[in-house]
């Protein structure tokens, strides 16, 4: 049995998970408050995972979802598309806790 947790596949649509919303708002809310995108690692911590391939499994399917760009073996590189940035935005006008947990 693995620890790490596998990003859900979303709804019919292609349209996020309620954990990819999270992720997805976490990251936007980091890089508001740190003006820097958050790493693997602070968001295994951020979520008790503990291994960052959970995070880069997140980071993967927020991509495929046009939600999130990165560079590939570059740390902190996360962007939010457009889309991604309304996602995140509208989470955390209902969840004003993600950042803190």
């Amino acid at each position: 049995m693995s620890c790490r947790p596998h990003p859900e596949n979303g709804p019919s649509g292609g349209a996020p998970t309620q954990r990819q919303q999270e992720v997805l708002a976490y990251v936007h809310a980091y890089k508001e408050e740190h003006e820097r995108a958050p790493t693997a690692r602070e968001l295994c911590e951020r979520f008790g995972w503990s291994s960052t391939n959970a995070a880069h499994d997140y980071f993967g399917r927020l991509e495929q979802l046009r939600l999130l760009t990165r560079e590939a073996k570059v740390a902190r590189s996360l962007r939010l598309t457009p889309s991604g940035k309304a996602v995140a935005q509208a989470y955390l006008s209902a969840h004003p806790e993600v950042l803190h947990g």
